[in-house]
């Protein structure tokens, strides 16, 4: 298959792009039939009710088809619970997902991750960036808090396990994030540049655990942290670090599944990295996927240098193929989506309880 595919579309593939609007429109189908989008995002700009969102989407894989795409999108969202929560009502509101580590129960987390899947999965999202597998170690941690599970790094990484366990059961490929650890710091990654000072022991300890456990369990994809880790790379991002994202993520922990970036329009690298390194930072780093959640333009611009770069000779187009076959490999495991979202609303009424005994524990 991938020796069948143009560099363009080989490399429109590693892009997972933000679009406007809530219905198939001229904007998102020239990124997928001219620049052969590997994945779209979803925002509240593209929602207005589940059945308009199940329309959008269906019509989105059938026009990839359609323009030889060689696998479906992935539709993703970010839809932790809380206060990251993308698609509001009818969408079941849960709880801040630290109520779990309050539960210290593996069994709420699983049903957690397969409730929020299957309502996801009803309307034919592939993709949710969740678990959150960050610790949350700093109570002034401006961006993290509440949304991580707990402040132990053996219960973040059972829950992480058991919460991605029942998303996946549900038809969802969660993604954890943000490797190696988010959770300790004190500034936004949105709004600037954070650094964890910690020292590698410590790093090792409390950050690493929770993805190796989601690793050794089968989790397919990680997105990265930017934030610098002075003990392991006080130059780069992990997002841009070799260290982190091979010797790392790949070589300690034996990570083999697909690695994709947080957006890159975040201040922490946007102020920091240079737009035209992206492609060749990224990939020597060990990036599969390059996420842009906004700027279609800026979608276009990584697309066109990642291929100048590869006929250049500045990267590599067996590191391409490297990255394309995870990336197909990982799609080929994601079920078919369901025709319609007619049992919806009853998946919805159906988790009412599953909220009430979350939210029991987030006010004990």
């Amino acid at each position: 298959m991938t020796a069948q595919l143009t560099l363009k579309q080989q490399t429109g593939q590693m892009l997972v792009s933000g679009f406007p609007g809530i219905s198939l429109n001229s904007e998102v189908e020239d990124l997928i039939e001219s620049y052969h989008v590997g994945g779209l995002i979803l925002f509240e700009r593209n929602f207005e009710d589940p059945e308009q969102l199940a329309e959008l989407i269906a019509n989105l894989q059938a026009f990839a088809k359609k323009a030889g795409a060689p696998a479906p999108l992935f539709i993703s969202v970010d839809q932790e619970g809380g206060r990251v929560s993308r698609l509001g009502p009818p969408f079941t509101h849960f709880p801040e997902p630290c109520c779990l580590g309050i539960a210290q129960s593996e069994t709420l987390a699983q049903s957690f991750g397969l409730a929020l899947g299957q309502e996801l999965n009803a309307v034919g999202i592939n993709m949710d960036y969740a678990p959150v597998l960050d610790v949350n170690t700093n109570p002034d941690n401006p961006i993290i808090g509440k949304r991580a599970f707990s402040n132990d790094p053996d219960w973040a990484g059972r829950l992480g396990v058991a919460f991605m366990k029942g998303m996946r059961e549900a038809g969802v490929l969660p993604v954890g994030k943000h490797f190696p650890g988010h959770g300790d710091t004190s500034l936004d990654s949105h709004l600037a540049l954070p650094t964890v000072d910690r020292n590698k022991d410590i790093l090792e300890q409390v950050e690493l655990p929770p993805f190796q456990q989601a690793i050794e369990n089968g989790l397919d994809v990680i997105m990265t942290a930017h934030v610098i880790y002075d003990a392991w790379d006080d130059n780069n991002t992990a997002t841009f670090s070799p260290t982190i994202l091979q010797s790392i993520l790949r070589e300690k922990l034996g990570f083999k599944g697909l690695v994709m970036s947080d957006d890159l329009e975040m201040k922490a690298v946007q102020d920091h990295v240079n737009f035209d390194l992206f492609p060749t930072q990224g990939l020597e780093a060990g990036l599969d996927i390059f996420l842009i959640c906004h700027d279609i333009a800026k979608v276009k611009t990584l697309h066109n240098r990642m291929i100048e770069d590869v006929e250049s000779g500045k990267i590599a187009s067996s590191r391409i193929e490297q990255s394309l076959h995870r990336i197909l490999e990982v799609k080929n495991i994601i079920p078919p989506p369901p025709v319609g979202c007619g049992n919806f609303f009853s998946l919805v009424e159906s988790h009412k309880e599953l909220v009430d005994e979350m939210q029991s524990w987030l006010n004990k």
